[in-house]
């Protein structure tokens, strides 16, 4: 295992050194609802989030921890070209993208582990909207079981939102974020809905704005803007929508549900946990904190499609169904993205990079992030707090950093 927690950026001052490897904040730089998730505060408050807002926690189980077997070596000199058109390597990168956690796995074992800012193998460290995929998984799991019919209504499990904006979307539509809400993923536009969310989810201060104060209340709330089913449009309130289908199919609470369902199938080391609402309920579009080993061990689940710990966790053909999409409804708001992945999509609550060959991902603001490449048996996990909530450039770059790691793997 490598580590590089005295290794930091130049230019950062000594208070902001300190914040870099996990030292509480000092008493004049005291973090709040108004500032947690900004720079420099976030990158502490990522692996503290129990400190700073209330929790439940996501438990292991009983089991035996699942050992990853190891066969490290070091990737820092792997090189590769930024979008920028400068060459760097990984080591650099790794830096220069304020990671706090990097590891890969190979054929399920570990060729790389680091650690940086602070933090340390069992720190729990929040995956914004990588929780996603996680929520995602359960859904997979309950449709196997028949717990949850895929092509059913949210009204057919959430009755309240019977004659609001999700009323007729089926779970499928939830699942690949293709509903009709209207709903903007703003994250600076104070008018945004997503503003709202924020708020009702105890993560903003509310000031002046007047809306729902609780996840579910903004979710009965919502109106539509568009038929459901036609183009895919990121919108993190589909996972909350899902979460709630799955509470209601179950008759328990989603933490519960993540812990029976997937963590304690996992053997993973350490409880997971995820931050609670005024009413307690979860946040299930980024609201999760695990170690870096064991969303290692969930990507690797995932990896082998589905199947872990001696069980078929997930099944198989919802996991594959992850990495294949639909391009056309992707690009019609994302031709962007397409540009540089043609064959992108979203599937499952998961970033398809490319449909045909099969490779995807996890993504989840301030650089939190899975990649998978089954046909290597490769898959990637980054935990980062970059100061910004989105930066494309940092993104790509990271998909081609993963890119050159696994070539690397595969030669040797």
């Amino acid at each position: 295992m490598y580590n590089k927690n005295d290794t930091t950026a130049p230019g950062i001052s000594y208070q902001d050194l300190k914040l870099m490897q996990g030292y509480p904040p000092p008493r004049e730089k005291q973090i709040a609802q108004n500032n947690w998730d900004s720079p420099p505060y976030n990158r502490w408050s990522f692996q503290h989030m129990s400190q700073l807002f209330p929790v439940a926690s996501i438990h292991r189980g009983s089991g035996p921890v699942t050992e990853l077997e190891r066969n490290e070596r070091s990737l820092d000199g792997v090189r590769f070209q930024r979008v920028d058109g400068a060459q760097t390597d990984l080591a650099s990168f790794l830096i220069d993208s304020y990671t706090d956690g990097f590891l890969v796995l190979q054929k399920g074992r570990v060729i790389s582990e680091q650690y940086f800012n602070g933090m340390q193998p069992h720190t729990l460290h929040l995956l914004q909207s990588v929780s996603k995929t996680v929520v995602g998984s359960l859904v997979g799991r309950l449709i196997g079981q028949g717990r949850i019919d895929p092509q059913a209504r949210v009204s057919h499990y959430v009755p309240e939102v019977a004659d609001r904006g999700y009323g007729d979307a089926r779970i499928q539509d939830l699942l690949d974020m293709r509903t009709g809400v209207r709903f903007r993923e703003d994250y600076t536009d104070p008018d945004a809905e997503f503003i709202q969310l924020d708020v009702a989810s105890g993560w903003r201060e509310r000031g002046d704005l007047k809306s729902p104060d609780s996840i579910y209340g903004l979710l009965k709330s919502l109106n539509k803007d568009r038929d459901h089913g036609q183009f895919f449009e990121y919108r993190s309130v589909d996972t909350d929508m899902l979460a709630w289908v799955c509470e209601r199919a179950c008759g328990e609470r989603l933490p519960v549900l993540l812990s029976r369902e997937i963590w304690s199938k996992l053997g993973a080391e350490q409880d997971a946990n995820i931050t609670l609402d005024c009413v307690g309920t979860a946040l299930a579009d980024g609201g999760m904190s695990v170690t870096l080993r064991d969303l290692g061990r969930f990507a690797q689940m995932y990896l082998q499609g589905g199947h872990f710990n001696g069980q078929q966790i997930v099944p198989e053909n919802f996991v594959r169904a992850c990495g294949r999409g639909s391009t056309p409804a992707f690009e019609v708001l994302y031709g962007f993205y397409v540009k540089s992945f043609p064959n992108a999509a979203y599937s499952n609550q998961c970033w398809v990079l490319d449909s045909e060959l099969g490779t995807y991902s996890a993504r989840g603001v301030f650089g939190q992030s899975i990649y998978w490449d089954p046909a290597s048996e490769v898959t990637i996990v980054k935990l980062s707090s970059w100061p910004d909530f989105i930066n494309p450039e940092l993104t790509l770059d990271t998909f081609r950093a993963c890119a050159a790691v696994v070539e690397e793997v595969q030669r040797s």
